[in-house]
């Protein structure tokens, strides 16, 4: 409106004399005008404003980079430096104090300098606004007035409150000294947001590694919180201004550092499990253990379970059959397919494959994933496998080759079962009475029906 009626910036000088005089008027007791005065005036009303701010008292504005005209600064009450630090993400945020700042103006606004070198500026203050085309100014009364350019182009500073004008950061900074009422962050706030900071570090690297993700989180975000509520709390009560942002990013690096370090940890585990268990469990058992690596103990545990030892009888007749032929390759093809299918038969019905011995299998159930039924399950390979020898043989007859048998023997007992072995080769497998006692009976299936196999368990 005032551009409207005045035309454009900047006007003639003696215009802003009789906004000066207009204030004066309707009772301001100070009046600052945010107006810096670098050249002469253009439009010729340098002198008439002279006579105008002469007869009251005014403060004018000065920067490093201009400086008022001399013959204006004798004129005003005070000329002040409006220069004011930016913080390095371009916001301001704080007033710095002059140390002498001169009595005719300490005793026209009546309030004490603080003894600090600057302040952080308030700016929850509401300060109230009037244009200068407007015909009522009696809001000015008794107060500090600052007038200033407002238009779209005009001077405008970042302050955590959003874009302001240069005069409002002003404005606000008085507001600030004449209610007495400081942001201050006390000798006491720097040591405690300390010991805050390395007693968080010490929690999060004590408890997040033993908390799954969702606790952790739960963590963070509760040490979000707690910064928020404290610093809310001392901000609105004390009007003490707290950082605890370097605490906040420390527990997020930390938090995400130790999640990674959980996270790879679990993936060496279950790469150590599958890599441990895919030769001789059920991959869906494998994936049981990844999901849950509870489930198995490392070292050893007692517990009851049950073996199978089974063995080809009469194997020496196949043997002696690829020598002749010169073929081991051929030998080879026939134990691995023998292998192959009862390997398949054990891993279905939920056993474990210690380990192969030449063309011998030993299994046992119960372990590392519990079998509620792993006698009958045993027993059940074992009569699977005697079936699956049948066809195979028949597979035997068709190639010429010799007739096969197997032997199995099956015993449930209590053993010693986990990772056995040295510092740098181990394997899980189980030891004990119960296991030796299954190798014997399946070493008596040889002598068992004209030494042609069978079942033995006990």
């Amino acid at each position: 409106d005032s551009l409207s009626l005045y035309g454009q910036w900047p006007w003639k000088r003696d215009q802003l004399g009789r906004a000066v005089i207009k204030a004066y008027q309707n009772g301001a007791a100070l009046v600052f005008l945010n107006v810096v005065f670098v050249h002469k005036d253009r439009l010729g009303g340098d002198d008439m404003f002279l006579k105008m701010i002469s007869k009251y008292p005014v403060i004018l504005t000065e920067t490093k980079d201009a400086k008022n005209l001399i013959s204006i600064k004798r004129k005003v009450l005070g000329v002040g430096n409006v220069d004011v630090p930016i913080d390095v993400d371009g916001t301001i945020r704080k007033l710095p104090l002059e140390n002498s700042v001169p009595e005719t103006i300490l005793k026209i606004i009546k309030f004490k300098i603080p003894k600090q070198n600057d302040i952080w500026i308030d700016f929850r203050h509401q300060i109230p606004r009037i244009d200068h085309a407007d015909l009522d100014w009696s809001s000015v009364k008794g107060k500090i007035v600052f007038i200033g350019a407002t238009f779209t182009g005009s001077t405008f500073v970042l302050t955590p409150d959003g874009l302001k004008n240069t005069h409002d950061i002003m404005a606000m900074s008085t507001e600030t000294l004449l209610s007495g009422k400081y942001i201050t962050r006390p000798d006491w706030l720097p040591k405690l947001e300390w010991i805050g900071f390395i007693l968080g570090l010490l929690a999060f690297v004590l408890i997040i590694p033993r908390v799954g993700l969702l606790w952790s989180a739960v963590l963070l975000f509760g040490a979000y919180i707690d910064i928020a509520l404290s610093a809310g709390y001392l901000w609105h009560s004390k009007m003490i201004i707290t950082d605890w942002s370097y605490i906040a990013i420390a527990i997020t690096i930390v938090w995400t550092h130790l999640i990674y370090n959980n996270f790879a940890r679990e993936n060496r585990l279950k790469q150590q499990i599958r890599k441990q268990f895919e030769t001789y469990l059920d991959p869906r058992q494998v994936a049981e253990l990844q999901k849950d690596p509870s489930k198995l103990k490392l070292g050893g545990d007692r517990k009851e379970m049950s073996f199978l030892f089974m063995d080809i009888v009469g194997f020496t007749p196949i043997s002696e059959y690829y020598k002749n032929k010169d073929d081991p390759e051929g030998l080879v093809e026939v134990i691995n397919d023998y292998l192959n299918r009862m390997t398949k038969i054990v891993l279905e019905n939920g056993g474990t494959v210690d380990k192969y011995m030449g063309d011998c299998i030993m299994a046992f159930w119960n372990a590392p994933l519990d079998c509620e039924d792993h006698a009958e399950m045993a027993v059940k390979t074992a009569i699977e496998c005697a079936e699956e020898t049948e066809r195979l043989k028949e597979d035997f007859k068709e190639r010429g080759l010799p007739d096969i048998n197997i032997g199995s023997g099956v015993n449930t007992g209590t053993c010693i079962v986990g990772n056995m072995g040295s510092d740098t080769r181990f394997d899980y497998s189980v030891i004990g009475d119960a296991v030796n006692l299954a190798a014997r009976l399946e070493a008596a299936t040889r002598n068992y029906k004209e030494k042609n196999g069978g079942i033995v368990s006990t």
